[in-house]
């Protein structure tokens, strides 16, 4: 499984993408924008046009995995940002469970 204190970066991609591209697909996308140090320990997050399923793709020294998460009931709160945004552990543990994230909160209250 994946080691949480072995990864460097979490990044949330704002694009939806299509649920039906696997792990090559996915890797072959990354490749263009990111080297294979950055890949390596490093969660990529990519959610569906519909906000109801996410796909996150992680890879470490053993290989590579594609996490594939659906919420049953509510849509994925994500924030409207360019391309891609780094978030911290915390705010991926309420994204996967469909809450709004800390930063954005801070942002709405002080609005």
């Amino acid at each position: 499984m994946i080691d949480l204190s072995k990864i460097k970066n979490i990044h949330l991609y704002s694009k939806p993408i299509d649920m039906r591209f696997g792990i090559n697909k996915i890797e072959m996308l990354l490749s263009l924008t990111f080297s294979p140090i950055e890949i390596i320990y490093s969660l990529f997050i990519f959610v569906s046009k519909s906000r109801k399923q996410l796909k996150i793709y992680y890879e470490d020294e053993y290989g590579k995995w594609l996490f594939i998460n659906k919420l049953s009931y509510t849509t994925y709160m994500i924030p409207e940002f360019e391309n891609s945004i780094t978030i911290s552990k915390t705010d991926l543990s309420l994204l996967l469970k469909g809450v709004l994230m800390l930063n954005m909160r801070k942002k709405l209250v002080s609005v």
